[in-house]
């Protein structure tokens, strides 16, 4: 079993202005933020960027309905509509920045719609573009996003973790993105693999959104044995995941749907219900011996030096058959951490969680 760092990270790099008091907080702070942005779409030819006083590469974007200030990200995503370098843009001349971003709005194909998502802060009322896509980008409000999750679970006792220093962190909530990590401490799991046969396990969700098109909806549940106060989970596992891209008019629909049957099962299941679930993928075998094992892991994607670590690192750290949906998952998962890059770790993380999820359907096939 392997240490899970996402929210560990997201604790070291958020800077005080993003790191919200509570969950509820982050809620009611995505709420207000709601409130004060609107969705507007445009023609693009209908679009005009203004050089703006102040220095190299200030421009600001102007529309029918009136002019806003853009963004680092919005201005990155005007560029991108147009096929413009963004860095580039950004070291010229303020008007010679709107000079090229104006002819680039005039050249792109005739129907070409841009969804400008404005926010109009309530004290000064100035309006801030934070971002531009397409008409085939599907918004999820943070707000609608977290509210049923932190509403539901903090009721029932879920909160952010403690940390070392007493401040607050684990709920995060930027221009561009959001994070939240909730755990449950009165819910213990025993997990039957662990080497003095005493493992107690908690719950915990990971939640992650952009409304602006930084980052697709995540959806992590987890279980850990023990949490640090810099909230990296120690002894962790994967559950059930899910992702989406922010493409399409299904998306908060799509996304509800995930949450509320997430909310019903971190809520109703109990711990007993979970063990059996672990006891069972003990049990079961992906395969009878470790080519097979390694072959399978490959069919999901894996290389040959990563599944044959994993089946090495089941082997030294289990109780459980390293060809077990158990065992072999958590060795995937300790290898993963014992990976110089994110992406990798992302990889190794997200094909466990597949193997639990191929187990979790033998379990109730």
């Amino acid at each position: 079993m392997g240490n899970i760092s996402t929210a560990q990270s997201e604790y070291y790099r958020r800077p005080a202005d993003q790191r919200m008091e509570s969950p509820e907080a982050l809620v009611q702070a995505a709420i207000d933020r709601k409130a004060n942005c609107r969705e507007m779409n445009y023609n693009a030819k209908d679009l005009q960027v203004i050089p703006q006083d102040g220095g190299i590469g200030r421009v600001a974007l102007a529309s029918p309905r009136g002019q806003a200030e853009l963004t680092p990200w919005s201005h990155g995503q005007l560029c991108k509509l147009v096929g413009a370098p963004a860095a580039y843009v950004r070291s010229l001349p303020s008007d010679v920045a709107a000079s090229a971003l104006n002819y680039g709005l005039q050249s792109t194909l005739t129907g070409t719609t841009a969804v400008v998502l404005a926010q109009r802060a309530p004290e000064s009322g100035t309006v801030t573009a934070r971002a531009i896509t397409s008409d085939t980008y599907g918004r999820l409000w943070d707000a609608d996003y977290y509210s049923p999750v932190v509403d539901t679970l903090c009721a029932q006792g879920w909160n952010t973790p403690p940390t070392w220093d007493g401040k607050p962190a684990g709920a995060y909530l930027s221009d561009r993105d959001s994070f939240v990590l909730l755990v449950n401490g009165g819910s213990i799991v025993n997990d039957p693999s662990a080497r003095d046969d005493n493992g107690p396990m908690y719950r915990g969700v990971m939640l992650r959104n952009s409304e602006v098109g930084l980052t697709s909806v995540w959806l992590d549940e987890v279980m850990f044995r023990f949490v640090c106060g810099n909230h990296m989970l120690w002894g962790a596992v994967y559950g059930a995941q899910y992702k989406r891209r922010h493409v399409g008019s299904a998306v908060l629909r799509d996304t509800l749907r995930e949450v509320g049957q997430l909310v019903r099962r971190v809520v109703n299941r109990p711990a007993s219900a979970d063990e059996s679930l672990i006891k069972s993928l003990i049990s079961l075998e992906l395969a009878s011996t470790e080519q097979g094992l390694i072959d399978e892991l490959r069919k999901m994607g894996a290389t040959v030096s990563d599944a044959t670590a994993a089946y090495k690192a089941a082997v030294q750290t289990e109780n459980a058959s390293p060809r077990s949906f158990w065992g072999i998952a958590q060795g995937l998962t300790r290898v993963s951490q014992d990976s110089g890059y994110q992406d990798d770790r992302l990889t190794l993380d997200q094909l466990a969680a597949t193997v639990l999820s191929r187990g979790r359907a033998r379990v109730a096939a």
